[in-house]
């Protein structure tokens, strides 16, 4: 028996879209770390260990709400790949990670990347949280 298909109520609101934010590492763990830590957020977390395979869930993912990247991945730094985010997604906000201090990494990723904020690695959990929770509500 088939089910009937009924037309959307125009007087319902719009089922809600689920919200995705994109973790690039190129370290296993620290993506499980991530999405554990956001394991209770409202979103749902993409987890990507490249900045190329980043740029393929953004292209072929719908309803992005905000990147979160490492600096110092092989092949294409967090900057490059951010700069390459903002072109494909150019309103979605973008973080970086770094496990390093580095002035120039920093400029690049604000410079190039777009990034609206940056942490260091090894993260305090509470300030990350805090920052997604801010930026998402931009």
């Amino acid at each position: 028996m088939e089910t009937p298909v009924t037309a959307p109520n125009p007087n319902e609101p719009p089922a809600q879209e689920t919200i995705h934010i994109l973790c690039v590492d190129d370290e296993e763990n620290i993506l499980k770390a991530l999405k554990r830590l956001f394991r209770r957020e409202p979103f749902r977390v993409l987890t990507a260990t490249s900045g190329k395979e980043g740029l393929n869930i953004l292209q072929n993912t719908g309803n992005i709400a905000l990147i979160l990247s490492d600096q110092r991945m092989p092949e294409m730094s967090g900057s490059v790949f951010l700069e390459a985010a903002k072109s494909l997604a150019p309103g979605v906000p973008r973080m970086i990670l770094t496990g390093y201090a580095d002035l120039q990494a920093a400029s690049d990723a604000i410079n190039q990347g777009g990034a609206y904020r940056i942490l260091a690695k090894p993260w305090d959990d509470k300030e990350l949280l805090e920052a997604v929770r801010g930026l998402l509500r931009r």
